[in-house]
């Protein structure tokens, strides 16, 4: 069952196996004779199948004959990394002439490769990248105590929670919009279910002992994906924004971490601290 959003129509989440053996699970909704991710665009910034590895072109094999069986005519799926499982399964099929795929670009990501610390990620960037950079911490440095913390335990992470929440929606009127009170039930259930998992960093940059600036993460696979952010305006002179994610690049790099994705949009301070661009896709698959 969708507890949160979700694009609409029937859940059909399936399974595919090898014989007995699980080697692939695929998440969608049907709406008429089309298929579509189950995740909401609006909140997933990657979708894709799950597949054993070296399994993927038998998982859509499977996929596209099971939905042709139940009548469904095909799928609509976004928004699909150049390297998604999909991707890698769906190319033998499109060769064969099995289905007809129809590829677009639908939006942009960026990353960037973390080396081993953190003067070698300052190395990365160039002259003026590394030049501001710079600059922003000492100005930080010169405007009174800060810290950068993650999130507590217990009473302390439901009030760090209530904080992010809080400077998600301070300071555009289209990110207050968005995080009405659906999506802030979301947002609060998705922390602390990773939280759970062990894979939320959820870090704030305090001045003088109050929140000025946070950024919600996850760590996987020995990635940090940047989910979302926000910062208190009054102290933009300081530049809280963008530096708590420095900060949290950089202690993504002594966490061990060897990639940070920013993820899905294509915002100017990207770039500016090392983002790469990476192209995202909207496959329309039919049969």
């Amino acid at each position: 069952m969708v507890r949160h959003l979700g694009p609409g129509g029937d859940p059909l989440i399936l399974t595919v196996r090898n014989d007995r053996q699980l080697i692939g699970i695929v998440p969608l909704a049907v709406r008429g004779n089309r298929a579509y991710f189950l995740g909401s665009a609006e909140v997933c910034d990657y979708q894709d199948i799950v597949a054993a590895p070296g399994q993927e072109a038998a998982v859509m094999r499977g996929l596209v004959d099971y939905l042709r069986r139940v009548g469904i005519q095909g799928l609509d799926l976004e928004t699909l990394r150049p390297d998604a499982s999909l991707c890698i399964g769906l190319q033998p099929l499109a060769d064969s002439g099995h289905v007809k795929v129809t590829q677009s670009n639908c939006d942009v990501t960026f990353e960037t490769a973390l080396p081993g610390s953190w003067e070698s990620y300052l190395q990365q960037l160039s002259g003026k990248q590394r030049h501001e950079v710079r600059r922003k911490l000492r100005r930080l440095e010169a405007g009174g105590p800060y810290t950068f913390r993650l999130a507590g335990t217990g009473h302390a992470f439901e009030s760090d929670i209530a904080d992010f929440l809080q400077l998600f929606q301070m300071n555009r009127e289209d990110k207050a919009n968005f995080m009405d009170d659906a999506m802030s039930v979301y947002f609060s259930d998705l922390m602390k279910t990773m939280a759970g998992q062990d894979l939320l960093r959820l870090y704030f940059l305090d001045l003088a002992g109050e929140p000025a600036a946070a950024v919600l993460c996850f760590d996987y696979g020995g990635v940090r994906y940047l989910y979302n952010s926000g910062y208190d305006a009054r102290h933009h002179n300081l530049s809280v924004g963008i530096l708590s994610k420095v900060f949290s690049i950089r202690a993504g790099i002594d966490g061990g971490c060897r990639r940070y994705d920013f993820l899905k949009g294509a915002e100017t301070y990207k770039k500016r601290i090392g983002g790469r661009e990476v192209a995202l896709y909207r496959c329309e698959i039919e049969w």
